[in-house]
């Protein structure tokens, strides 16, 4: 029996977009005024892209949203991403690493 949550596939040339909600033990408004960044890597380490972290409502700060709009030259295999926020005051949390898998879509441009 494992935690880590289910997989999810994300097609290489789609672009990326996924909402993460922080956890309900930090209270509304908890992470105001941090930095968020956030990449998504290959199982091998290599650098997939640095995503675009924003808050969905930056006053609750309750919701990350994590974006990328080129996603074609993504490597297809096993992957991850994961968040690092920064306080003010320089202290450090990382979210828990969340993986996916790039897969190659049927569909070609048209």
């Amino acid at each position: 029996m494992t935690c880590q949550p289910a997989t999810f596939n994300h097609t290489r040339g789609a672009s990326f977009q996924v909402l993460t909600r922080i956890p309900s033990r930090f209270a509304d408004g908890y992470f105001v005024g941090w930095d968020v960044k956030a990449q998504a890597r290959t199982d091998k380490g290599a650098l997939l892209a640095t995503l675009e972290a924003t808050w969905e409502d930056p006053d609750t700060t309750r919701v990350l949203a994590l974006r990328c709009l080129d996603t074609s030259g993504w490597e297809v295999g096993p992957a991850s991403f994961d968040v690092r926020m920064t306080a003010p005051d320089g202290f450090v949390l990382y979210t828990t690493p969340f993986r996916f898998h790039v897969v190659k879509g049927v569909t070609a441009d048209a």
